[in-house]
């Protein structure tokens, strides 16, 4: 490796480390009271490499954000495969992914920053929130030029499919710091399913 790259992975090491750190801190304080010199010492770099990648706490707040919200949306679409269980496994990556990267409990620290910061919560819905559900509804266009779905308005079925899954595990997590996705999440998404398929199965 040379110095370069050498130089490039340790300031990459470093980006992740305070991400973390900076997740860490706002969850256990929230926004407000988070405090940046808390996040360079538990990220074990100093104020002024935290501010050398994020120039500010807003900038690291929104990165943190990202990182949360952002997913793999490469699920392979098999024409063969069961759509229902095509579905089901869609919907569970994405639960799973929000719990691992407490998704739940961010919202929660956005929330209390309505009053002082409104601007935040709008960006949150418009470029995170907004941004899965449209992941979602391209996943059902893909399954639609696969012939496995009947035409329909995507928006619609994502929201479908999305509301069943906030009334039942985001919004509790949103009240509950310690509530954990439930050991019959998946059969209550795959109820949600098939009465879906009921609908738009092809």
């Amino acid at each position: 490796m040379g110095l370069e790259d050498y130089r490039r992975s340790v300031s990459a090491a470093k980006h992740a480390s305070i991400l973390q750190a900076g997740r860490d801190v706002f969850l256990r304080d929230g926004f407000s009271r988070a405090a940046v010199s808390d996040i360079a010492r538990d990220a074990n770099v100093s104020t002024a490499t935290l501010y050398k990648h994020f120039r500010s706490k807003e900038e690291l707040f929104d990165a943190v954000l990202k990182e949360a919200y952002d997913r793999d949306e490469t699920e392979t679409i098999v024409d063969g495969t069961n759509v229902e269980d095509l579905i089901v496994d869609y919907c569970m990556n994405s639960l799973r992914s929000q719990f691992e990267r407490r998704v739940p409990a961010l919202i929660r620290v956005v929330i209390a920053e309505v009053p002082k910061t409104p601007q935040r919560a709008r960006d949150l819905g418009e470029h995170f929130v907004s941004a899965h559900h449209v992941a979602g509804a391209r996943a059902l266009e893909r399954l639609i030029a696969l012939g496995r779905l009947k035409p329909h308005d995507t928006h619609y079925g994502a929201c479908f499919l999305g509301g069943v899954m906030k009334e039942y595990f985001i919004w509790p997590a949103l009240f509950d710091a310690n509530k954990t996705l439930p050991d019959d999440a998946e059969a209550i998404v795959r109820k949600a399913v098939r009465a879906y398929l009921e609908l738009y199965g092809a």
